[in-house]
């Protein structure tokens, strides 16, 4: 009998109780669960109803749960019960608050050092564990690897995922058989005795797996990423595996022979426990506090600790974020063929699945010493979002920890107080102590926008009001945040502190715009202006307007570090526009990008649009809604 597809709401073997879905691919889905007895959210894998009659398909699916609790570490995700019900065959296991390593990559670009080293180490220990029991993850890859954050310890750790399509070595009982012209994993992160099927495979194939990982997170790119499935096998086999320096990253040169190590063809060659290659990466992060700490800023720890206190202080447990994910259900085959020429539609929660799409602002990997107060500027930290219709948040990758600024006060340069005196007074300025914003405030040093949203905000206003007005407003700004605007020296592809944004934007509104509403107008000036060359690619014509959104969210999402961007439609048929977790955007910037999304979509459909904000138009709200026609 066929089984029932589940769905929020539905009761899973009077135990567990259905919330949304939060994850799910061509073999099933996840849900988010409570067990209704004892009061504990879980998450619940199941298979596709159709596949669930599938003898082997569910016996490999099983295989997940016996696999896991075989190895039982503390780096691998707890698998809490299994069964089969209405719903058919489903594993439950504990619930993960934080984000997946392929959706921090996607939005962050690539990883430190120190990050990067901390997201293996933990995960080889993982696999350390597996291998001496007989047991070979063969689907390794960032969407398999989670960032969690531990209530318990307030810190931030490593969860293995997905042990879906595990080999178990010396197996006494069956196994699913491989079928002619199927791989087991995903091309990208396939060993080249994967790929080939020619010889064997042991715990070093799960070791050149880390080191397509390794390489990915250090650079952003993955080494052998082809077109196409067939052509990215080939390269696993054939190809040289490319250097660390060659995608334009630079590391210690151990550094670079470990991953060289890890990459070898021969798996005689690579190293022979994944124990060993943790200790050798311990030598390039040797501070278990440093590593954390990387961790942590993964997941900004500081706002999910505080989260969780105020829950805690409530009596109630904390809600789950808009960043709680789990992996797609087991991928049990990926087959040598080429991919379809249109992807589907990615569900609407922040995921990373999926190839990489286009963007027209380019890789520059060199890292840029801080002007403007934050220790947090980078330059553009890589590639650009992987996903189609819809781009997760914080593109902008913090390569160190946000430092504290300093308090915000009316100290200014000698060129800033000559400038303020020249402008006069016949325009009324903020008060002689600027009031940090609210974001700001809150989050210090958490959030970033990319030059090119300062630049042309700054150049907006100028040709809006003047070169006079400007002046005063720069006059105003804290004076580290003045000496860029001074010396036109923002680099339009690096990250800056939200903090100079807010401090701009409201003394601006202060001295010359008074009504918020005014930046709506200005953020359709950027577009035709500062903005012009980042968005080219976007304002050619479009055939309707829901594709010109959704080639616009490719390039808008990556100017902010915050906000989670996805398009659809509503019932009368208008096309909507959702930014989520948009919580440290001012009224002012709010309506700055309204305009920059109404001008964008203005000159791609060639018709007058008109954007209607039906949510958010408050400042420091969880998200902004708008419908567009």
């Amino acid at each position: 009998m066929a089984s029932r597809t589940p769905a929020p709401g539905a009761i899973v073997d009077n135990k567990y109780r259905l919330a949304e879905r939060i994850g799910g691919g061509g073999m099933g889905h996840v849900f988010r669960a409570e067990n209704v007895l004892a009061g504990r959210a879980v998450a619940i894998k199941f298979l596709h109803p159709e596949l669930s009659e599938n003898t082997e398909l569910a016996q490999r699916f099983f295989q997940e749960a016996q696999a896991v609790n075989r190895i039982r570490h503390p780096n691998i995700v707890d698998v809490i019960d299994a069964g089969v019900g209405e719903m058919g065959p489903y594993i439950v296991m504990e619930h993960l608050e934080g984000e997946g390593v392929g959706s921090a990559l996607q939005r962050l670009g690539r990883f430190d050092v120190d990050a990067s080293v901390a997201t293996c180490i933990p995960v080889l220990e993982a696999l350390d564990a597996a291998h001496r029991v007989g047991i070979i993850h063969r689907d390794l890859k960032p969407e398999n690897v989670f960032v969690a954050f531990d209530a318990g310890r307030g810190q931030a750790v490593v969860r293995l995922l997905d042990f879906g399509i595990a080999k178990v070595l010396d197996s006494s009982g069956p196994s699913p058989r491989t079928r002619t012209g199927v791989v087991f994993g995903t091309p990208d992160y396939l060993s080249p005795e994967q790929a080939t099927g020619d010889a064997p495979i042991d715990g070093r194939s799960d070791l050149f797996a880390v080191g397509v990982l390794l390489y990915e997170l250090l650079t952003g790119t993955r080494p052998f990423r082809a077109p196409t499935a067939v052509a990215t096998a080939f390269r696993v086999v054939h190809a040289e595996a490319p250097t660390l320096a060659a995608a334009g990253v630079h590391v210690e040169p151990r550094l670079e022979a470990v991953v060289a190590k890890l990459l070898q063809k021969d798996p005689m060659k690579r190293y022979a426990t994944a124990g060993e290659v943790a200790r050798e990466l311990e030598r390039f992060s040797s501070d278990p506090m440093k590593r954390s700490m990387a961790l942590g800023r993964i997941i900004n720890l500081p706002r999910r600790v505080a989260q969780a206190s105020v829950a805690q202080s409530q009596g109630a447990p904390p809600p789950p974020p808009p960043a709680t994910i789990l992996p797609e259900p087991d991928r049990i085959s990926t087959p040598l063929r080429e991919p379809p020429t249109a992807p589907p539609i990615r569900p609407s929660v922040r995921t990373s699945y999926g190839d990489s799409g286009a963007s027209s602002i380019p890789y520059a990997p060199t890292r840029v010493v801080p002007s403007m107060g934050s220790s947090s500027r980078t330059s553009d930290p890589g590639p650009p979002p992987r996903g189609d219709y819809i781009a997760s948040p914080r593109s902008i990758e913090p390569l160190v920890p946000p430092a504290m600024p300093k308090p915000l006060g009316v100290a200014r340069s000698a060129a800033s107080s000559a400038s303020s005196a020249s402008a006069g007074s016949s325009s009324a300025g903020p008060p002689s102590r600027y009031v940090q914003p609210r974001a700001a405030s809150r989050f210090p040093g958490m959030y970033q926008v990319r030059g090119a949203v300062l630049r042309a905000v700054d150049k907006a206003l100028t040709e809006d009001a003047g070169p006079r007005v400007r002046e005063q407003v720069v006059a105003q700004l804290p004076q580290r945040y003045a000496e860029d605007f001074l010396n036109d020296s923002i680099n339009a592809l690096v990250a800056y502190d939200l903090e100079a944004l807010d401090a701009y934007m409201e003394i601006a509104t202060a001295i010359s715009l008074h009504e918020p509403s005014r930046w709506r107008a200005l953020g359709r000036l950027a577009i035709g202006g500062e903005l012009h060359n980042t968005v080219r690619s976007v304002l050619r014509p479009a055939p309707d307007l829901q594709i010109a959104i959704r080639r616009g969210i490719s390039i808008w999402s990556r100017l902010f570090s915050f906000g989670a961007w996805k398009v659809g439609a509503s019932q009368s048929g208008k096309v909507v526009l959702q930014i989520a977790e948009f919580e440290p955007a001012s009224l002012a910037l709010r309506l700055w990008v309204v305009g920059m999304v109404e001008e964008t979509a203005r000159r791609a459909a060639s018709f007058d649009v008109r954007v209607a904000i039906t949510a958010g138009e408050v400042g420091f709200t969880p998200e902004l809604t708008c419908e567009i026609a």
